[in-house]
């Protein structure tokens, strides 16, 4: 059964990348918004509501409700189903992701970048972690954190406990690795926007299709080796 999870974390830092490409994109291409969480946009609708801009307000608050939404859809998909919702995750993705290319320049910020609300949520809950560590692939302050906890107890823990270092040194991969795929895609999202514009999202289409092919082939290996042991047994 382990084999068919051999590219769980090449999956993993590619959704990093592509969350990194998100971020950037939204930020660069529609008025520094970004469009991958909800922190800045709970402080600007508590601002526009103090401020009286009501418009701006309602508009803030059906960003925020189309987050929310794909954050209970993937919790009744998990308990009432046995989808694969990675597959469902990088779907959205892609229709997303092509529906963002066409949105004009001039359209409100907020409002454009409403489906990017839905897809990074969605894919925040699917692609949830790797290794047992949960681990956000779109955005990367507790990434951060959590590598600089880990070295940091890996440092001042002693020798004889060998077996709780060299595990702080694999949780400083996993959220290391994750936070530098994540810049990695900001730094070819900023590139990319610098050059196309409004449609350099396309470009993200690509690490979409090559996790879904990892994703096909991991499945059916473990498919196979499932089905070699039923003959075995």
């Amino acid at each position: 059964m382990e084999n068919n999870k051999r590219f769980d974390m090449s999956i993993h830092y590619i959704m990093a990348i592509c969350g990194g490409f998100f971020g950037v994109y939204a930020i660069v291409s529609r008025l520094n918004i970004f469009g991958s969480a909800q922190t800045a946009n709970l402080i600007g609708l508590v601002c526009d509501i103090v401020g009286k801009n009501l418009l701006e307000a309602l508009l803030r608050v059906g960003a925020l409700l189309i987050y929310i939404s794909a954050i209970v859809l993937v919790t009744v998909l998990e308990k009432k189903t046995d989808w694969n919702l990675k597959y469902l995750a990088l779907s959205i993705e892609g229709i997303t992701i092509i529906l963002l290319g066409f949105f004009p320049e001039h359209m409100n910020p907020m409002i454009a970048l409403y489906p990017m609300f839905f897809m990074t949520a969605f894919q925040w809950c699917v692609f949830k972690g790797v290794k047992g560590y949960a681990c956000s692939t779109i955005f990367s302050t507790n990434n951060l954190k959590q590598t600089c906890s880990a070295l940091t107890e890996y440092i001042i823990l002693d020798k004889e406990q060998e077996k709780e270092r060299k595990e702080k040194v694999t949780k400083a991969k996993v959220f290391g690795g994750t936070v530098l795929s994540f810049h990695f895609g900001v730094m070819v999202g900023y590139l990319a926007c610098q050059s196309f514009g409004i449609r350099s999202i396309w470009i993200c289409l690509i690490p979409i299709v090559v996790v879904t092919v990892l994703l096909v082939f991991e499945n059916e290996k473990g498919f196979k080796n499932n089905k070699l042991l039923s003959y075995i047994k």
